[in-house]
Parts: C-alpha cells; sequence; structure tokens
C-alpha cells in the first residue's frame, strides 16, 4: 500500500510539472504570435533548461533569437535542435540561415547541401550557397555609398514606397497620429491601413487620394505627369476589418481605373508599378500562372486604348523567388529591383541590371551599405548619386520598415594653396584582358595596358576601378562561375601588386557571354600565314594590288591580313575576296593589335575594367 501511495504521488506531480510546463510552452506562442519576443524567450529558456526540452520549444527559442537580433544565442540552440530526436530536416536550412548571418560560410554550405539531399526541388539552398560563396568577395569591395536611417519621415510605425517627383519625396506610412496632424483623417481601425504624405522644404503634408476612405493606399508613384497606386479595399467582415489583395490603378480623366493587363487571371495580384516609356510602359510584380517563382516582373505597354499583355522581363531578371519593387533610372538604362531569388545578404536584397541590345541584363547585388541581413527594396533615385530605399535592418530601423536615404559621396580634391588643382578625368570606355581556355592566367600581351592604368590610379588616388569578367558559353556551369571569378580577382590582385590600394577597386562579378563585338575588338581578314616575316608585298600581289596587307604575330609564325572594321564588313570583304582569288580567307579578330585565338569563343574569356573618378 505504502508503494501504491507513493506511486500515485509521483504520477500526480509529473502531470502537475508536465501541465505547467504545457501551460508556459502554451503563454510563450501567445506572446511569439503577439510579437513579444523577450517576454517569450524568458518563458523558453526556462522550459528548455533541462536534459531532454521539447522540440516546439527549441524551434521557437531559435526562431526568438533571431528575431532580437541575437544571432550566437540562435546558433547555439540550432545546436541543440540538430541533436534532438525528434529534428527534422527543414531545420538544417535555419540553422544555415544563422551561420551565415555569423560569417560562418563554409558551415553553412554544409547544413544547405543537408538541406538539400531532404529537399531537392527546393532550390534556394543552392542559392544561399552562392550567397555565401559571393559575399566574402563582396566584403572586399564594398561601396562608397553613404546610408543612414532619414528621421524627417520616419516614425514607431511603418514607412514605406519612397518615390522622389520635382523636388518632393512621397512616402506611405501607417502612421495614423502623422494623419490627423496633417488635416487628414479614418473611421478604420486596422493598423496595416496606410496614408500618403509629401516631404518637401521640411515639412510633410498629407495628399488625399480623392477616394473612399475603406481604400489602403500602400503606394502612390507619380511619373511623366501620370498618376498610379496601389491599393488595397477594407472590408468589414463580422470578425471585423479585412484587407482585401492589392491591386494598381491609374488616374484616367479624374477617375481611378484598374491596370489590369490583357489576358492576366483574375486571381492574380499585380502590383508594384513603375511607369517608364513616357509612361506608355508599366513594369510590375504578379504572381500570374507561367511564372518561374513567387512573383516575376513583367511589362506591359498602353496600345490602342488598352494595356497589352503583360512580357516577362526574361530569365537574367526573375528566378524561382520573388523579385518585386522595381524602378527604372530616368534613362532607362538601368533596372533596380528586389529579390530573394538571386545570391544576396538575407532576405529580400536590391539588385541593379543594365539594359543592352534589348535585354536586361545579369543583375549584380548592390552589396552594403545598400543591403544588409534583413529586407532592403524600393530603391528610387533623386539624383544620379543620391536617393532613398526601404529597409527593417537592425538597429537602423526605428520601425517595422524605415525609409533610408543614400548619396555617393563626389570625390573632392582641397587644393594645398589658393590654385585649381589638376584632376584626371577618367575614361569610362572599357578595357579588357582576354584569357585562353579554362585559363585565369594574365598573359603578358596584357601587362602593358594594366600597368598604365595601375600608374594612374597611384598617381591619383581618387581614381576607382569597377572589374568585371566573363566565360564563354562551354563548360559546366560550376567550372565558369570559378573561372569568372578567378579572372576577376587575378586582375585585382594584378593592380595590388602594383600598389593600387584595394580600396580603390570594386569587383562587380560576371557571367556567361556569348558577345563576338563590342567596342574595342577589330576583325580583319586573313589571307595567309607563313613562318617568316616581311612578306606583305608577296599577298599584296597575290591580291593583285587591290589590298594593303598587314602582319600580326600568330603562334609561331605571322598572320597576313586585309581590311580593319566591324563583324559585319570583314564578312562581306571575306566573301569579296574568296569569290575573287578563292584563297581560303578567313576572319581574324585583335584588341589593340593583339591577335585573339578565335572570333567565337575568345572574345568573351575576358576580364573588363572601367576607371572612374
Amino acid at each position: 500500500m505504502k508503494y501504491f501511495l507513493q506511486s500515485i504521488v509521483t504520477t500526480l506531480l509529473f502531470l502537475l510539472i508536465f501541465t505547467s510546463a504545457n501551460a508556459q510552452s502554451v503563454k510563450a506562442n501567445e506572446f511569439i504570435k503577439n510579437g513579444q519576443f523577450a517576454e517569450a524567450i524568458a518563458i523558453l529558456e526556462k522550459t528548455t533548461d533541462k536534459t531532454k526540452p521539447g522540440y516546439e520549444d527549441l524551434t521557437n527559442l531559435a526562431y526568438c533569437y533571431i528575431m532580437v537580433h541575437e544571432y550566437d544565442k540562435a546558433e547555439s540552440t540550432y545546436v541543440r535542435i540538430m541533436e534532438h530526436a525528434e529534428k527534422k530536416d527543414d531545420q538544417h536550412f535555419y540553422y544555415g540561415e544563422v551561420l551565415r548571418i555569423n560569417g560562418k560560410y563554409e558551415e553553412a554550405k554544409k547544413q544547405y547541401r543537408i538541406y538539400g539531399e531532404a529537399y531537392p526541388s527546393d532550390q534556394k539552398w543552392q542559392q544561399r550557397i552562392k550567397s555565401c560563396d559571393s559575399i566574402p568577395v563582396w566584403e572586399r569591395t564594398k561601396s562608397k555609398a553613404i546610408i543612414s536611417n532619414y528621421p524627417a519621415v520616419n516614425s514607431s510605425m511603418e514607412e514605406l514606397w519612397p518615390w522622389y517627383v520635382n523636388g518632393a519625396l512621397y512616402f506611405t506610412s501607417t502612421n495614423k497620429q502623422l494623419l490627423e496632424k496633417c488635416g487628414g483623417k479614418t473611421t478604420f481601425k486596422d493598423p496595416q491601413m496606410s496614408f500618403v504624405f509629401k516631404y518637401s522644404n521640411g515639412n510633410t503634408t498629407y495628399v488625399p487620394m480623392k477616394s473612399k476612405d475603406s481604400i489602403s493606399t500602400t503606394a502612390y508613384v507619380p511619373r511623366y505627369g501620370k498618376e498610379v497606386r496601389i491599393v488595397k479595399k477594407i472590408k468589414v467582415t463580422p470578425a471585423g476589418e479585412e484587407m482585401q489583395p492589392s491591386r494598381i490603378e491609374i488616374l484616367t480623366n479624374g477617375t481611378w481605373e484598374v491596370f489590369r493587363p490583357d489576358g492576366v487571371d483574375a486571381m492574380a495580384t499585380v502590383s508594384h508599378p513603375c511607369l517608364i516609356n513616357n509612361g506608355n510602359r508599366i513594369i510590375f510584380a504578379s504572381d500570374m500562372a507561367g511564372g518561374k517563382g513567387g512573383t516575376d516582373l513583367y511589362y506591359s505597354d498602353y496600345q490602342n486604348g488598352k494595356w497589352s499583355s503583360p512580357v516577362s522581363l526574361g530569365d537574367n531578371i526573375n528566378t524561382t523567388g520573388n523579385e518585386m519593387f522595381p524602378y527604372v533610372s530616368d534613362n532607362g538604362d538601368f533596372l533596380y529591383f528586389a529579390s530573394d531569388g538571386h545570391p544576396g545578404y538575407g532576405n529580400l536584397d536590391i539588385f541593379c541590371s543594365m539594359y543592352k541590345n534589348g535585354t536586361w541584363m545579369a543583375p549584380a547585388n548592390m552589396k552594403k551599405p545598400y543591403n544588409s541581413i534583413g529586407n532592403d527594396f524600393g530603391l528610387v533615385l533623386s539624383a544620379y548619386n543620391k536617393g532613398y530605399l526601404v529597409s527593417n535592418r537592425w538597429p537602423d530601423s526605428k520601425g517595422a520598415y524605415d525609409i533610408f536615404s543614400f548619396e555617393i559621396p563626389e570625390d573632392v580634391i582641397i587644393p594645398p594653396d589658393t590654385t585649381t588643382p589638376f584632376v584626371y578625368k577618367a575614361d569610362k570606355d572599357a578595357l579588357y584582358v582576354f584569357y585562353d581556355t579554362e585559363s585565369s592566367e594574365i598573359d603578358a600581351a596584357y601587362t602593358s595596358i594594366l600597368d598604365s592604368v595601375a600608374n594612374l590610379m597611384n598617381k591619383y588616388d581618387y581614381l576607382s576601378l569597377t572589374i568585371s569578367a566573363n566565360a564563354d558559353i562551354r563548360g559546366p556551369e560550376t567550372l565558369n562561375d570559378e573561372l569568372i571569378e578567378c579572372r576577376e580577382s587575378a586582375v585585382a590582385q594584378y593592380m595590388q601588386n602594383k600598389g593600387v590600394p584595394a580600396g580603390q577597386l570594386n569587383l562587380t562579378g560576371g557571367n556567361i557571354s556569348e558577345e563576338r563585338e563590342f567596342a574595342g575588338l577589330t576583325y580583319h581578314v586573313q589571307v595567309g600565314f607563313v613562318m617568316a616575316a616581311d612578306a606583305e608585298a608577296w599577298y599584296e600581289k597575290t591580291l593583285g594590288g587591290s589590298y594593303k596587307v598587314n602582319t600580326v604575330a600568330k603562334n609561331n609564325g605571322y598572320a597576313y591580313y586585309t581590311g580593319s572594321g566591324s563583324l559585319e564588313e570583314m564578312r562581306k570583304l571575306q566573301y569579296e575576296i574568296n569569290a575573287r582569288y578563292n584563297i581560303g580567307a578567313f576572319l581574324i579578330v585583335t584588341y589593340r593589335g593583339i591577335l585573339l585565338e578565335d572570333t567565337y569563343y575568345a572574345p568573351n574569356r575576358r576580364a573588363e575594367f572601367r576607371l572612374s573618378n
């Protein structure tokens, strides 16, 4: 009987402890749901401080540490999660995320690969591995931009969608106190309801949208004299106020009309507009069927009184992740957008793509300080070297999301006396180094070009050099990626060996190239090859005296050629010579008198570099 009573007491004690622990976990979950992460941590640190902590409590604790930016503690917690008997494979991805944030890139890559083996159809682990390889390179070549929180417009609420036009900064905010201060009002209580404001000459004013109070305006993007906005309608239900999906509206003849490109499914979300081409084209984000990922970027043209069927911005831009918040510079040359599908620092990063030959080129991560481990998006320009963006970076954000200003300072030379100093005006045309197949070794033929650039940079320390690299289409992707990085690094290392500080070098990565013609290349028609020099006269006689023949060193001999011009011009000359003399003439290409190995692949095995002030 004594043993039986002792057993009952022990069982009841266990049930009381279990019930108490379970109640604490429920309380912690409530705190997490309400965003009270510090309060949840105080509970979870106690419930997990034992030999066999609950799996859910451990994962919740790691999540809370991340939310309060205590990444070292999050990492330690994930070590325990990895050892837990109930551990799920998806936790390897989150463990990798924390390791990446903590700068432990090789360890992070191991966790991503384990996740990839468990979830092979989810491609995000591959993107994260590329991020781990890229971030150390980016860290060596940080941008000169200065970025700071813009306190004139920010509050403890959310400030979003900066848009600069005619000297004024438009933005949206959920700050109802600011709304009332500026003379506006609303009858709705939804904390996510946002309003449009204008900041100019030190004053903030409310911008009424001439619509019903039940409309929340999340973005206002006037351009080319036209007005475009993103709105969400608030629907009142028995359960309370409910935000409807967002939509784009364009002010037409005094009425806001819904923008819906021809052929877009009614269930698809269409958002994040940017007007270009004098307002006759809209670039936007959508999750419509047929896309590559969550949201892709598309454009639609205004034709014959309606908006045309959307066209994807292409595989260079869109990924299996999310692309959004597009902005195109006034000259139409550069597209800035946010993505979590391209290699980056954290969640959404800002990227830049150049428009070339009718295509948006592979984008470049804008690196720090534009990007952080948080969400960074919504970049707009107010001048060629300054602008605004949105971020929730810690610890600089006052609210969940704030507007930040950035500026790239122009180099200033302070003269030693009252005389005006000489400033070297950098030639922005690209210079090149071409490589052999599967090689990143710089040929001696190009050292004179590199030396001249290094001498200028050592003489004028305000000059900077932007370096990128390419590989041809042959070979596996992993090899090409490695070649691109090695070719880029080879130029950077050469410059540093010549005394150029690393801070003056900006490495921007590269991509696979299939170009056969660009500035600096000159095509010719080769008419012969012999081991001896000085055979120009003989070849000119062979060609009936109609063509001037020159020579260039080739392998262990000399190539004799005629003509100098574009690819198309030399093709015509080649056809003409072969038709008249049937000598098997063919095309060759040179760069600054240096003969490239072939005309198809050799032009794409290159590093290119540009000086700038």
